[in-house]
């Protein structure tokens, strides 16, 4: 299986005591060294968001021609400007190649 990592919030706009809105976009690095990207492939790749008041958002991305990563930006609530919030990748699927 391909490995990739995921993190990071890309906007925050915060309200006092009351919390954030947070955007989050998937920020993936391939760390697996044992195997290059497969450009003929298609990999859904599905990850965790924490720190959302509501609990964990699950999300999927999906990389195509080895570079080219379509996802829909996530909004957030957090319960405080102290919260973190981060992603982490928990399955990739591989399509074809």
């Amino acid at each position: 299986m391909s490995t990739f990592l995921g993190e990071g919030p890309k906007a925050k706009q915060c309200f006092g005591s009351a919390g954030c809105n947070v955007t989050v976009e998937p920020k993936l690095t391939y760390v697996d060294l044992s195997a290059d990207v497969d450009p003929d492939a298609v990999y859904e790749i599905t990850y965790e968001i924490r720190g959302d008041e509501s609990g964990p958002v699950i999300q999927t991305a999906t990389l195509s021609n080895g570079t080219s990563l379509n996802y829909r930006p996530s909004m957030i609530s957090t319960v405080s400007s102290d919260t973190k919030v981060s992603a982490k990748v928990t399955d990739v699927t591989v399509q074809g190649g």
